[in-house]
């Protein structure tokens, strides 16, 4: 397997945009996720991680931003986790600012890959393209895989789990195992709001009591609300970060 940048295979980009992920069908109606992915290959192909194979095939792909902090983390890491980041990276760059960090939005491997260790090569690249090109510090803002099975626990709580001294998260243990440390949790990481029929349409569920509804995927209740025709989600993710 070999890891290069979209700038410099932007022969790749159809296919790099075609790897299909595993995100819950409602993540895909994010607002700032979908504005970022409209333009990301086209502003960010030097932070546009793609894993190949021998003979040539997308194995992977990786996002990340440059972003301005200019403080240590957790000091100016935006409690908006992931949208906080994109935002921060469209402003620099239309400041002209390099930024002091590169923040790793995602991974996504190709679906019988996964598990497989590919994924933590490309978090692994991530850190290698921070130390090249000068930046001081790597951050995440990460969204843990097994906290979807235990939607009604804290972020905080489940963040500090651990097993045989690593985190109990696969995604979280692999980042400290990497050298990045668990630094914050990023209350309102990602936001999505849509109608009852929406969210019946995204998901299969009926959407027809008020109150938290559990969705398979989400880390958090949906929150319904009949009277107002509305269900919203609001994500958590957990900051990680890592000096060099």
């Amino acid at each position: 397997m070999r890891i290069t940048t979209l700038a410099e295979r932007p022969d790749l980009m159809a296919r790099v945009e075609a790897l299909k992920g595993n995100w819950p069908e409602f993540m895909r109606h994010e607002p700032i996720g979908e504005r970022f992915y409209i333009d990301a290959q086209q502003d960010y192909p030097d932070y546009t991680l793609v894993a190949l194979s021998a003979d040539g095939q997308v194995l992977a792909r990786g996002h990340c931003v440059p972003i301005g902090l200019q403080e240590v983390p957790p000091a100016g890491l935006p409690d908006t986790g992931w949208d906080g980041a994109v935002r921060q990276a469209h402003l620099a760059r239309l400041a002209g600012y390099k930024g002091d960090a590169v923040c790793g939005l995602e991974v996504m491997v190709r679906e019988e890959l996964r598990g497989g260790g590919v994924g933590t090569e490309m978090l692994r690249a991530m850190h290698r393209l921070t130390e090249q090109k000068g930046f001081r510090h790597f951050v995440a803002p990460v969204r843990p895989p097994g906290k979807a099975e235990a939607p009604n626990v804290p972020m905080s709580e489940y963040a500090r789990r651990v097993r045989n001294g690593l985190p109990e998260d696969p995604l979280l243990r692999a980042h400290v195992r990497l050298g990045a440390d668990i630094v914050a949790v990023a209350p309102a990481s990602m936001i999505v709001v849509g109608s009852l029929d929406e969210w019946r349409e995204w998901t299969g569920l009926p959407f027809d009591t008020e109150g938290p509804t559990i969705v398979p995927g989400a880390l958090t209740p949906v929150q319904n609300n009949l009277r107002h025709d509305s269900a919203v989600y609001v994500e958590p993710n957990v900051w990680v970060h890592r000096a060099f």
